[in-house]
């Protein structure tokens, strides 16, 4: 009869030496928090309308060769939200806008 209660009384005793073990294990592996990345001064909430507005204003524009107009367009796209897909793109097309400017400018000046 003695048997027969020290054996759950000790299969408790080995569950519970167990599971202080692994709890301070887990205390000692913590691994202290990565500093978070700088924030960006995008705004909370991006206008996708007037965004989708301006990025067609530039392409209409580019289009017809306003070049001047379509740069001030997508400089706007990327104010309203430079990270977002549009203003990836809006970021593409300046950069190609610069390149032909720049040409425009080089053959103007011969």
């Amino acid at each position: 009869m003695f048997r027969k209660t020290r054996r759950p009384l000790l299969q408790l005793l080995i569950c519970s030496l167990l599971l202080a073990v692994l709890y301070g294990c887990a205390l000692f592996k913590k691994t202290p928090p990565s500093p978070s990345p700088p924030r960006s001064p995008v705004r909370p909430h991006v206008d996708a309308k007037a965004q989708q507005h301006y990025y067609d204003l530039g392409v209409q524009n580019y289009s017809k060769e306003n070049y001047g107009e379509a740069k001030e367009a997508f400089e706007h796209v990327l104010e309203l939200g430079p990270n977002t897909a549009l203003g990836i793109k809006a970021q593409e097309n300046l950069k190609k806008l610069q390149r032909i400017l720049k040409t425009l400018e080089e053959i103007e000046a011969k």
